[in-house]
């Protein structure tokens, strides 16, 4: 369902993309305005400066949507640095995201509590976890797309924690940590089976 839904938003950007590509701009150009974007997203965040986060995340979530298709449009471009640093950048996104959360609390002086902390952290921790299981079972050869919050989710998550205001975000966090291990679970499942799959 969520890869339908994300091929329902590229389609209206595909002209977009052809467009930047036949301008000659590369999909890494792309990747690193939305890098950007996320890390000024972030800042914002510290300093509660709620529409300019959610506009830096629009933003990256629309790069993100473009470098894939429009290195699409190039297809005489050795696309392995490319996946390498998009992935990459994913990862930083997302550090940035939590950092300005945890540095908000901090900013505001109200210091984070235990609860806030341990679920931060878990969904941290769960949404770099995430990430690592798809790339270390695709380094084994393994599609590894399965699970109930993959990126899209997680950021969507955040983005609602965003709306809802900072002071009420605690339980957006719980349920991101969550979503984030259940995920985590189901695919070293996923790769289990796989491996057992292969070796019957």
């Amino acid at each position: 369902m969520l890869t339908e839904a994300k091929q329902k938003l590229r389609q209206p950007l595909l002209p977009v993309a052809r467009a930047l590509a036949g301008l000659g701009v590369t999909p890494d150009l792309l990747t690193a305005a939305g890098l950007l974007a996320a890390v000024l997203s972030g800042i914002a965040i510290v300093f509660g400066r709620i529409p300019a986060a959610i506009l830096g995340l629009l933003v990256s979530g629309i790069c993100d949507l473009l470098d894939g298709d429009v290195a699409r449009q190039q297809p005489g471009r050795d696309r392995r640095f490319g996946a390498f640093f998009d992935s990459t950048s994913d990862r930083v996104t997302e550090i940035c995201l939590f950092g300005g959360l945890l540095l908000n609390r901090v900013r505001l002086e109200t210091g984070p509590t235990l609860s806030w902390t341990l679920a931060w952290l878990l969904a941290l921790t769960g949404g770099l976890l995430v990430s690592y299981t798809r790339a270390r079972a695709e380094g084994l050869g393994i599609a590894c797309r399965v699970g109930v919050a993959d990126r899209s989710v997680r950021v969507g998550l955040i983005v609602a924690m965003l709306i809802a205001g900072l002071r009420h975000g605690e339980p957006f966090l719980w349920v991101l940590a969550a979503l984030s291990w259940v995920t985590v679970i189901q695919r070293a499942v996923h790769v289990r089976r796989a491996v057992s799959g292969a070796a019957g």
